[in-house]
């Protein structure tokens, strides 16, 4: 009491604490007006944390940081006044470093480092702004909420913490803008994508090598990474794909609640209408309940799959090796690599307790390839640059397409920008007979000892050439066999040796079709003792193809040329095919990854059981599953190979837990058990 009342005769020792500070310059005044200051700002604190709690966070208050009389002003946000998230774009050149600026904005809150640092007056951003901005941000950055209730009021006010925050977002924004020209300045694109790949695979040798700690930084350093399918997860997927037999699109499931035990394509008439419709009332109700909880999990969800700085991204061919029983399944049954995008969206999905969540998760992700596709990102976690694998499930095709498509057009428009360039710095002129000067475009290299004939001064040059064979999935194969059988044409390749010649003309002004042969065709330029070289007798037949396709080509570089492979219609076809597919088809292939990382789970645990008791039968049990998955596992399964396959993946989890000592097992359960709690039932 003395102390909030100034007086000194209260307490024990009052006097002697009143002279020491006094002794020490300090007027009392001025102590107890700082006081008074920061009980104001706490009562603002609080009011603000409340507000921002119920969602009342419209016209938040604060106290004013000037001068010592602790009043409080309005910071209400202009009326129809957009507010954004820190990471969307505000210049051009932010806008293909979102998703970068996204990923690294929100591991700010992680630490408490941006709090402490200074700023400078140019970062610093008005309070009543930093305050409005700060509604958005919370609703989807759960640390950096956790991270404002340990330091406001404690540390920092409200209206000091976000304006630090700000400033800390935009050091970042201005770091990487700087560091994105640098690097646009010093290497091109195909010497970066390289760098990243040598990088990738670094990290994936570091983790196969064992002696890394695990992503989550539990100690166990997994060789798969992340991934998390359990036994209830697997049976989860199951109980989605027989609800999933029910709808028709994707979108019809944004009703539906937890995946059912029954098929529900043998329930039809009235009883099944009211008991939808009775299903679709009680879902809206538990996600108005629980809208919160569940844009998280989707948000954190969607993040995970799609972050470009994730580092613990594991190469299948890297660590292959280590799971041979693994290989071997995903060998025999239309699956996709067990640390692949999609073994990670399976995983996800998994944790999603509704089929309405689901839908939601694949809508995002959807859009999530779109833009990658668009913006000539690559998608996470599917190979680059290869054909797709005709042995793999049909989804991973499509991404597999989808990332061709985007290498081969980010290289595509590299080269034709390098060529624009070149052309127009050349200075170099070819003389043809009749004195006319034609600039020579897109050529590589010259063709040891070989001169045109009609200009013999010039050599023959190698042009650049557009890529050959086409990228296509096992369905656009079956597309094209049949459009070939129907008109009985063999137009791409036509196409593709008018093209060449096409390049030919650009890169060989004065080019005749006796020239193009010696480069494309050797074999049809017959040299003979004593004689003239000549054309051979096909290349002489009346009504020769070639002969009619030279006279027909135009002097185009490739960079000019219309490409070969439409990367622009294949790519936009696929990403339409995965917005229609069918919600069986969907989780029927997420299903059968799910059951490939299920299996490679178990097989890294009983290979580390088995090197500890070689006595163990634990691989034996894996060995076993791997047969049985392999003569079960198919498309187009039924209620009880499914419930097979889940019950046989349940007993030999339960096999290799009782094998394992009981300290490991009892971390285990210990590790799980929150997991197993959670109120969607899983």
């Amino acid at each position: 009491e003395g102390r909030e009342t100034g007086g000194v005769g209260s307490w024990p020792g009052a006097g002697r604490w009143k002279r020491r500070r006094t002794g020490a310059g300090v007027d009392m005044k001025r102590l107890k007006e700082l006081k008074e200051m920061s009980r104001s700002s706490l009562k603002s604190s609080l009011k603000s944390s409340l507000a921002f709690v119920t969602g009342q966070d419209k016209v938040p208050t604060s106290t004013s940081s000037g001068g010592g009389s602790g009043g409080e002003k309005s910071l209400a946000a202009e009326p129809g006044k957009a507010v954004g998230l820190p990471w969307e774009p505000q210049t051009p050149e932010e806008i293909p470093l979102e998703r970068e600026l996204r990923s690294k904005i929100l591991k700010l809150s992680q630490s408490s480092e941006p709090w402490l640092e200074e700023y400078r007056e140019n970062e610093k951003l008005a309070p009543e702004e930093a305050i409005e901005r700060a509604s958005e941000i919370l609703k989807v950055d759960e640390n950096l909420r956790k991270i404002r209730f340990e330091l406001v009021p404690k540390v920092v006010n409200e209206e000091e913490f976000w304006v630090r925050y700000f400033a800390a977002v935009h050091r970042l924004r201005c770091r990487l803008v700087d560091e994105a020209a640098k690097a646009g300045e010093g290497q091109d694109g195909e010497t970066r994508d390289e760098v990243e790949r040598a990088c990738q695979a670094l990290r994936s040798a570091t983790v196969a090598g064992g002696g890394a700690a695990s992503p989550d930084g539990d100690g166990r350093g997994s060789k798969l990474g992340r991934l998390e399918v359990s036994a209830k997860q697997l049976r989860h997927m199951a109980r989605a794909l027989e609800t999933a037999r029910g709808y028709r699109r994707m979108d019809d499931l944004s009703d539906a609640g937890k995946p059912s035990t029954t098929m529900t394509t043998k329930t039809s008439g009235w009883r099944h209408a009211v008991a939808r419709r009775v299903e679709a009332g009680r879902n809206m109700l538990a996600r108005k309940m629980s809208a919160g909880g569940k844009q998280e999990r989707l948000v954190g969800a969607v993040w995970d799959l799609f972050d470009p700085e994730d580092a613990r991204v594991t190469d299948w061919d890297l660590v292959m090796a280590l799971f041979p029983s693994t290989a071997k399944l995903i060998a025999q049954v239309p699956a996709a690599s067990p640390t692949g995008f999609l073994a990670h969206l399976s995983s996800c999905m998994g944790k999603m307790g509704t089929m309405a969540e689901m839908s939601e998760l694949w809508a995002h992700a959807i859009e999530e390839i779109t833009w990658h596709f668009r913006n000539l990102k690559p998608i996470p976690r599917v190979p680059r640059e290869r054909s797709p694998d005709l042995q793999s499930c049909p989804l991973q095709q499509k991404l597999m397409l989808l990332n061709n498509c985007i290498a081969r057009k980010a290289r595509f428009l590299n080269r034709r920008k390098m060529e624009r360039e070149a052309a127009a710095a050349s200075e170099e002129r070819v003389a043809l007979p009749d004195g006319t000067k034609v600039q020579r475009r897109g050529h590589k290299s010259a063709l040891d000892g070989k001169r045109m004939l009609l200009v013999p001064d010039e050599v023959i040059w190698v042009p650049e050439t557009q890529e050959e064979g086409s990228v296509l999935t096992e369905e656009l194969i079956r597309e094209q066999e049949d459009l070939i059988s129907k008109t009985g044409t063999i137009g791409p390749g036509l196409q593709q040796l008018l093209f060449d010649m096409e390049a030919f003309k650009a890169a060989n002004p004065g080019g005749v079709l006796e020239d193009f042969v010696r480069w494309y065709s050797p074999a049809d330029w017959v040299e003979r003792d004593g004689q003239e070289p000549e054309l051979s007798s096909r290349m002489k037949e009346p009504g020769n193809m070639w002969t009619e396709l030279f006279a027909k080509a135009k002097a185009t570089p490739a960079s000019e040329q219309n490409p070969l492979f439409d990367f622009d219609y294949h790519g936009e076809m696929t990403i339409e095919s995965l917005a229609q597919i069918a919600p069986s088809d969907l989780f029927e292939q997420l299903f059968i990854v799910s059951v490939c990382v299920r299996h490679a789970l178990l097989e890294e645990e009983a290979t580390a059981l088995k090197e500890a008791e070689p006595e163990s039968k634990v691989m034996a049990a894996v060995s076993e599953s791997e047969e049985f998955s392999v003569t079960t596992v198919s498309r187009g399964m039924g209620t009880s190979k499914l419930e097979k396959i889940c019950a046989a993946y349940e007993t030999v989890e339960d096999f290799i837990s009782g094998c394992a000592p009981r300290e490991h097992v009892e971390e285990e359960e210990s590790l799980w058990s929150d997991y197993h709690e959670t109120p969607w039932g899983i």
